[in-house]
């Protein structure tokens, strides 16, 4: 693995940390449940909670909001490093690939020796 990779995979590490302990609080504190998988991938989202946690009464919730911001939007951060993958809810409005066309299957060749014990027909298809 390369040091980018490392750092990355720590960067990512760090992050899922953080959004667990800023769940956990959200929920206690306000009954607020919060998408961790979508804050990872979507920044429209995350800033959104980020900026609802720095808006938050408890300074802990605010000190999470701080890191993750660092760590999404910061200097080196996931969002800025690369692009961010891109939302479920907008891969569905693209146009689904065409299908590729039905393989017929061959037939195989009829059993010519009537020693060999394996039907040579049922070979290739399900039951």
């Amino acid at each position: 693995m390369t040091e980018e990779h490392h750092s990355r995979a720590e960067l990512e590490t760090h992050a899922f940390a953080l959004m667990g302990r800023l769940h956990v609080n959200l929920r206690r504190q306000s009954g607020r449940v919060i998408d961790i998988e979508y804050m990872r991938i979507d920044p429209a989202y995350c800033r959104y909670l980020l900026k609802m946690a720095s808006l938050s009464t408890s300074e802990e919730v605010q000190e999470l909001g701080q890191k993750l911001q660092e760590v999404f939007f910061g200097e080196e951060g996931l969002f800025v490093r690369t692009e961010p993958r891109q939302p479920l809810l907008a891969r569905l409005q693209e146009p689904a690939p065409s299908a590729p066309a039905a393989i017929t299957p061959t037939a195989t060749p009829a059993a010519t020796d009537n020693a060999d014990p394996v039907d040579r027909g049922y070979i290739g298809r399900l039951r």
